[in-house]
């Protein structure tokens, strides 16, 4: 098995938005993808926002417990175990994705305008380094600037 590695998104705008469409961009790439929330409710919000965003396109995506699960792209739980295996993890919680064989890569999303958010990727970056994870950062303001 390869290295598992843990992509931080950073200065992003908008954590909601960025879920959405690095999901899209995922299922176009045809891979199983997972979000792993905080709670039962957690997975709730984040399925409706699913089917919220784009305004004008569609996420496939369903909770991990529906029938259409194991035809689905995208599920949403927040129990891990239910979520792998998977190629893509969307980490939706405050703590670090522990390493599983069943799971290649991990993404957090990290807001440029909360600082305890900031402090807490922070935190969860060191854990994923002495955990074994690669760790890669991407800047989305960068990005939304053309730069790379």
């Amino acid at each position: 098995m390869s290295q598992p590695v843990a992509s931080f998104y950073f200065n992003v705008a908008n954590r909601e938005q960025a879920l959405c469409q690095l999901l899209g961009k995922a299922v176009k790439r045809k891979l199983a993808i997972g979000v792993m929330t905080e709670s039962e409710t957690a997975s709730r919000v984040i399925d409706r926002l699913l089917w919220e965003i784009p305004p004008t396109g569609f996420v496939p995506h369903c909770l991990a417990e529906d029938a259409c699960a194991a035809d689905t792209p995208a599920l949403i739980d927040h129990r891990l175990e239910k979520l792998l295996p998977r190629d893509v993890l969307f980490n939706w919680t405050a703590r670090m994705v522990p390493i599983d064989p069943r799971l290649q890569r991990v993404i957090e999303i990290v807001a440029h305008d909360d600082e305890p958010g900031r402090q807490a990727a922070r935190q969860r970056v060191a854990q994923y380094k002495q955990a074994g994870y690669e760790v890669e950062y991407t800047d989305m303001a960068k990005l939304a600037q053309g730069g790379a």
